[in-house]
């Protein structure tokens, strides 16, 4: 397969991951890096070989980018996805898809537009334990599915929120305005993610807690949610990033026939059924994996899905629009004091 050409927009510390990631994955070449701050970005460009452009701009009137790969601040998806689709570039973008539905909608229309495809980094979903995970469960493992929690804490120190530990500081993880949120959308999407993908389960309705209580920051640094997911299982998540000392994180996904858990361990799982070679009744972990690249594998497969003519990336807008969706929700809930129906992505047009 011909790799596809991709121009890097933002040059931070995700976005040279990232760079780099694409770069070693076989399926793409790297041939344009942009950022505001030129320094960075010109360095990044040398390091990865490739030609440095001034603006976006320039970027994309580049006959050689077939595709861009944005890793910027939230706030700059919207914009920076539209204006690739129209200058018909493919797009890769960092998670969240956006910092509400609507900018989420726009994106999908310019993509639709413009005959681009478009995917959004939920990339976890890719590592070995969720791909195993999701081996285990549909082979019938929990059967019927009942509840999963959720719970994800950690420390962010203050320099997180000001941009301290980047090579390009800016202090846009603290702005509401910018972000769109705290800890839920900059971290636990990544999870609810790939609950969903492990499930083939949505919310449809949500309650929240949250506020600001550790961080010089405008957003939430702690959380709480329940939910009902579309089947009738009951859901939570626990999440913080106040938490010192040692981190906590750990899924619990259950249902009639037995249970699963994903933590840094590996996975545990419990069935009343004989699953993957193993005797019922007893529970049974599984703690090594292969080193893999997430990241690499998100791209391999975007490209792939560009090089075939009705291909559809594997991550595509739609799974980024139902995360945003739990997500806004849940930060919905707490301005308006109850619980609220979680949007179908079938009312997008």
């Amino acid at each position: 397969m011909e790799p596809l050409r991709i121009g890097i927009a933002g040059a931070g510390a995700i976005a040279q991951r990232n760079a780099r990631e694409a770069a070693t994955s076989g399926a793409a070449k790297i041939v344009g890096v942009f950022d505001v701050n030129q320094k960075v970005a010109r360095d990044m460009a040398s390091a990865l070989k490739a030609p440095f452009f001034p603006t976006y701009e320039d970027l994309l009137r580049s006959q050689e980018v077939e595709a861009v790969l944005l890793s910027t601040p939230h706030h700059l998806h919207r914009p920076q996805t539209v204006q690739a689709a129209n200058a018909g570039k493919h797009v890769l973008v960092e998670k969240p898809m956006a910092n509400n539905l609507e900018e989420a909608e726009e994106m999908i229309r310019a993509c639709r537009e413009n005959n681009v495809k478009l995917s959004v980094n939920y990339s976890f979903r890719y590592l070995p334990k969720i791909r195993k995970a999701k081996e285990l469960i549909d082979s019938g493992l929990l059967g019927t599915i009942t509840g999963v929690q959720i719970v994800s804490h950690q420390f962010k120190d203050p320099g997180y929120w000001t941009g301290a530990r980047s090579n390009s500081p800016d202090n846009w993880r603290a702005s509401r305005e910018k972000c769109g949120g705290g800890y839920l959308i900059m971290n636990v999407c990544h999870i609810i993610d790939y609950i969903y993908f492990l499930t083939g389960l949505k919310a449809s309705r949500i309650y929240s807690e949250y506020g600001t209580l550790g961080s010089p920051a405008e957003v939430e640094d702690i959380i709480s949610i329940s939910y009902r997911l579309d089947n009738g299982a009951i859901g939570s998540i626990s999440a913080s990033s106040i938490m010192r000392g040692t981190e906590q994180s750990e899924e619990r996904i259950w249902g009639t026939n037995g249970s699963l858990i994903l933590n840094g361990e590996g996975i545990s799982f419990y069935s009343t059924r004989p699953i993957d070679g193993k005797r019922p009744g007893q529970l049974y972990h599984i703690k090594k994996f292969p080193t893999f690249s997430w990241t690499a594998e998100w791209v391999r497969q975007f490209a792939a899905a560009v090089r075939k003519a009705d291909g559809q990336p594997e991550v595509s807008f739609r799974e980024g629009w139902e995360n945003l969706a739990f997500i806004r929700s849940a930060y919905a809930s707490l301005e308006r004091g109850a619980a609220l129906e979680v949007p179908k992505f079938e009312t997008v047009r």
